[in-house]
């Protein structure tokens, strides 16, 4: 009972999806906890929804590949003779089937389970049944066909997903680029076309390294399954050739006991057999052109999406384009009327102040001139107390008088109207004396 739990339990940890999970889990718990640390781990691996999935996809059908290749690996190297014993040609007949199988089972369970003793168990098998080696050549023909369909089978979770992991890349791709055309339809307006554009290209590179990572996982795949594929299919072809040397020549038959009807009968199951393999031919080529047509079609849809996407996103950049123009043409025709709305009470002040300047130079040239009164007005003053003193000295008040008289007549001849009134001289007997 033990044996059989632990053998359940063992094939639930080789289930594939389980597996993938769990290998998954593992790894982003090395990717979080620093484990695993570099830039294109973050960048590729943890930072889409779609490239979670995809490498979840990627490590089922890594763990499938890793267990196929297991069991090729560890499978017994398994000669004829180890479950025959020597060959020897026509040394037993049918009737001796039964007790070949008996000793088989006496063998080594890894023998007998092997690819090599299973083909061998069931040619014997056969033998016995039919009791003569008529169609074996033609049964151990049918199970390495039956082989060969199991090992093709074997792969199709892994072709399933090498398939299916492109898909989810151009998903993420297509998701990333309708993320980045509405968030470009978004911030139009807001803020500048430069920062709107810069912001939309990182998200497309984003969103572009979900087909990336994509193709790189399903490439990986692509070999593994290539090179365990190979190793399988030259296994098969060996034990083959292995097999059908052990068995073919090694009984006796009674030809004189063959039956006519039993001749009859094998040429007409023959017949029967190509006429069978050429029908699963036709259809097996009815097939491969209707997957053909099925890829021509998906790589058609694939484009004009693609043409699609590419219309759809050169409109919009258009659009916005146009409109952050006409925004540019408003602003400039807004900023060249404040300019010329600046320059023309510019030229007004400069005006003014040419204005002021000319009467600030009008007052100047009236302030020199009255300094110059002034400085003549103090020569006469000067002059008028020497003439004052020469009167003093000469008694001569009379002329003193007309003279003096004549000097203020001819000092307020020569002063202009708009000069300021002077202060009168006044003469008394105490300057006289």
């Amino acid at each position: 009972m033990e044996i059989k739990k632990e053998n359940l339990f063992i094939s639930i940890l080789k289930a594939p999806v389980l597996g993938g999970v769990v290998a998954t889990c593992g790894f982003y718990y090395a990717v979080d906890r620093g484990l695993i640390n570099h830039p294109l781990i973050d960048r590729y691996f943890a930072s889409h929804p779609v490239e979670y999935i995809a490498t979840t996809m990627f490590f089922v059908g890594f763990i499938a590949l890793f267990f196929k290749g297991l069991r090729l690996l560890g499978q017994p190297r398994v000669r004829a003779e180890d479950l025959l014993g020597p060959y020897e040609s026509e040394s037993v007949t049918p009737d001796d089937c039964p007790a070949m199988l008996a000793a088989l089972e006496k063998k080594p369970k890894s023998l007998v389970r092997s690819e090599l003793g299973d083909r061998i168990t069931k040619g014997l098998q056969f033998v016995s049944r039919r009791g003569s080696t008529e169609g074996l050549d033609d049964h151990l023909r049918i199970l390495a066909e039956q082989a060969e369909a199991r090992s093709s089978t074997s792969f199709s979770i892994v072709r399933i997903i090498i398939s299916t992991i492109p898909i989810l890349g151009f998903l993420g791709t297509v998701i990333g680029i309708t993320r980045a055309v509405a968030e470009l339809a978004s911030l139009v307006g807001d803020i500048s076309f430069e920062i709107a554009i810069n912001s939309v290209v990182s998200g497309l590179s984003v969103a572009f390294d979900t087909t990336a990572l994509a193709l790189g996982l399903s490439i990986v795949l692509m070999f593994g399954m290539f090179f365990i594929n190979r190793m399988e299919t030259f296994r098969l072809s060996a034990v083959e050739d292995v097999t059908a040397s052990a068995l073919n020549g090694r009984f006796r038959t009674d030809h004189s006991a063959a039956d006519p009807h039993a001749e009859a009968l094998r040429l007409i199951g023959e017949e029967i057999l190509n006429s069978t393999a050429g029908l699963v031919e036709r259809q097996a080529t009815i097939w491969k052109q209707t997957m053909d047509q099925a890829a021509e079609k998906w790589h058609g849809m694939a484009t004009t999406t693609e043409k699609q996407l590419e219309t759809a996103l050169s409109r919009a950049l258009q659009s916005s384009a146009q409109c952050h123009r006409e925004q540019l043409e408003s602003a400039e025709a807004q900023s060249r009327d404040e300019r010329r709305a600046i320059a023309g009470q510019l030229q007004k002040a400069a005006n003014a102040g040419l204005t002021q300047q000319q009467e600030i130079n009008k007052q100047a040239e009236l302030m020199l001139s009255v300094a110059q009164a002034t400085e003549q007005i103090l020569k006469l003053e000067n002059a008028l107390n020497h003439n004052l003193s020469a009167l003093n000295n000469s008694r001569d008040f009379d002329k003193t008088i007309h003279s003096l008289t004549a000097a203020i007549s001819l000092l307020n001849s020569r002063m202009s109207p708009s000069t300021p009134p002077t202060v009168p001289v006044r003469l008394n007997h105490e300057n006289v004396a």
